[in-house]
């Protein structure tokens, strides 16, 4: 019984990740065992069970249930947005949380939150594979705390980019990976993420870091999350652009840039708003011109918005 209880116990640790990276994740596994515990595999190779993640509350919404109460929310970081519920499966006091945070964020004060949660994937009728997260422990935090948490989720994503890039110069072997020198914790996710989702740009994620740690140097407001233009140019690869393409350009000009962002960064649910703000920001357009194409596209049937926020080809 004791060996028993220990296993159960066991705790993995949580990894700190930006939304755009668990967001993007389409792979999930566990293991035969009654007690092995079950993985979101992210494209950089991340084997995540538990998170520690952090941003600004946008939403808190009560959703009436069988079983009780179900609060959804999401929690807006420096990439992207995190998906969450709470219900009766959680414990007492993350339930009574729920229902103060809500009360909170009615008041239209920004609250910044810390949380340790558990994720997973699920699968809708449709096909499409979206992420989750169940919160364990939430707390409260300061800007300063907030920038902390940025800086160290930072540095975990860019390990796991040169982990990625390392491997992916190498045959996918453990020991090409061992004798490369990549991470002996990272090696089985990164197999996995490579047979399961092939070739992977990095660039997003490091263009995402840039932005995040823009936040965490007080260079942009924590309120302003993935919005806008960054404060230094990516080189996301969208192809050769004419030179009339950047603030002055042309409605054709930013089309033909958002079509190829989106062809470039599709890998089956489409490509986020925030993703292609940054983006077309990196060639000059902002953020009112860009949502102003992608209403366009949308409307003209080139682009079709499978849910919201989210853009894909007709």
């Amino acid at each position: 019984m004791q060996a028993r209880n220990s296993r159960v116990s066991r705790r993995q640790p949580a990894v700190r990740i930006l939304a755009q990276e668990f967001g993007e994740s389409t792979l999930s596994e566990k293991g035969p065992g009654e007690f092995d515990p079950a993985f979101v595999i992210t494209k950089l190779g991340a084997k995540v069970n538990r998170l520690l993640v952090a941003g600004l509350l946008e939403r808190m919404e009560p959703r009436d249930t069988t079983s009780g109460t179900m609060w959804q929310g999401q929690l807006r970081d420096a990439s992207g947005v995190h998906y969450f519920n709470i219900g009766h499966f959680d414990n007492d006091v993350v339930q009574a949380q729920a229902e103060e945070l809500a009360k909170l964020h009615e008041t239209g004060d920004p609250l910044l939150l810390l949380m340790t949660t558990k994720g997973r994937c699920y699968t809708t009728e449709e096909g499409s594979v979206y992420t989750n997260m169940r919160p364990e422990e939430i707390a409260i935090i300061d800007r300063s705390r907030y920038a902390d948490w940025l800086v160290e989720a930072c540095e975990s994503t860019m390990k796991r980019v040169a982990d990625h890039d390392a491997a992916a110069a190498l045959a996918p072997s453990r020991e090409a990976y061992a004798e490369a020198g990549i991470a002996e914790h990272m090696i089985e996710g990164l197999l996995t993420a490579r047979e399961f989702y092939g070739e992977v740009d990095t660039e997003v994620h490091r263009l995402m870091v840039r932005r995040a740690l823009d936040i965490a140097e007080g260079k942009r407001d924590v309120g302003e999350s993935s919005w806008g233009p960054p404060t230094t140019t990516a080189t996301l690869d969208v192809g050769e652009m004419s030179s009339s393409t950047g603030a002055q350009g042309n409605e054709q000009d930013l089309d033909e840039v958002v079509l190829s962002i989106i062809e470039q960064l599709d890998e089956g649910k489409g490509v986020d708003l925030e993703t292609m703000l940054a983006a077309c920001a990196t060639r000059g357009f902002d953020q009112r011109t860009t949502e102003s194409a992608l209403d366009g596209l949308v409307s003209q049937g080139t682009l079709v918005e499978p849910r919201f926020a989210w853009f894909k080809m007709a």
